[in-house]
């Protein structure tokens, strides 16, 4: 295969995945919306879509395209298969029940935390988690990863994702930052007092995984969410920060058989 054919190659496999993010985005959406969306003309967008809906990757409606069920499926599989799920799992469901609180596990990616498993105590706030991806700086989980990444990778993700603020208490600026997450490396665990959203506090600890002898790599963290009113003295200071570091302990002994 020549190079310009390869070039060729990756320009078309770039041009579907352009075209199943703008889905996933305004779908359901015409080809010609589609196409103006991204510049594209509309028979590159709708042969792309056919390709698209023949292998069940897309489907056509009478609006319009939009993203299959196989993706729901597809992530599902990738989650059922990820060792951190495996061990946390039990975790997350043990520490939900003992705390009555909303207990979550976080795996990171390409600088953006991904929530793939929660379990609700009784008297566990209501809070969207499962499925979504969110920023790093503004949460426990997002700062428990943080402070164990090396700081060429920190520099990075805030170079490409900056310090948006969701509330008034977000962090927006680096030395803050940077100091929280001193902070959260030295004591093994990092709060998040209404920074993501108002009304919700949370504490959280890393998963750490020994790869080597000598090293030991950031796998994701847990945490317990608690609405401000209880995020107060020693449970949310002393309490929480125990159980959740215990069940972060259990995890990592559990991904050492992995």
């Amino acid at each position: 295969m020549s190079e310009n054919q390869a070039k060729k190659r990756i320009e078309a496999s770039a041009r579907t995945l352009e075209l199943l993010q703008t889905v996933a985005a305004i779908g359901p959406a015409s080809a010609t919306d589609i196409a103006t969306e991204l510049d594209f003309p509309k028979s590159t967008a709708y042969y792309h879509l056919e390709t698209l809906a023949d292998f069940e990757f897309v489907v056509r409606r009478s609006d319009g395209y939009q993203l299959s069920m196989n993706f729901l499926t597809m992530g599902h599989d990738l989650v059922n298969q990820l060792d951190i799920y495996q061990a946390g799992k039990p975790q997350i469901d043990r520490l939900a029940d003992e705390t009555g609180e909303l207990s979550i596990l976080m795996t990171e990616e390409h600088g953006q935390g991904y929530y793939i498993y929660d379990n609700r105590g009784e008297g566990a706030v209501n809070f969207d988690t499962i499925g979504n991806r969110k920023p790093l700086h503004n949460n426990a989980l997002g700062k428990a990863v943080l402070a164990h990444m090396d700081e060429s990778r920190v520099d990075d993700i805030f170079a490409r994702y900056g310090f948006p603020a969701t509330t008034d208490q977000t962090i927006t600026d680096r030395e803050t930052l940077q100091s929280e997450l001193a902070t959260a490396r030295s004591e093994g665990v990092a709060f998040d007092r209404e920074e993501q959203l108002d009304g919700l506090c949370c504490v959280a600890a890393p998963i750490l995984h020994p790869e080597s002898s000598d090293d030991r790599v950031i796998r994701g963290a847990i945490s317990v969410a608690v609405p401000a009113s209880r995020a107060k003295g020693a449970y949310f200071t002393e309490e929480l920060p125990m159980a959740v570091s215990d069940a972060a302990n259990l995890i990592e002994l559990e991904l050492q058989e992995y």
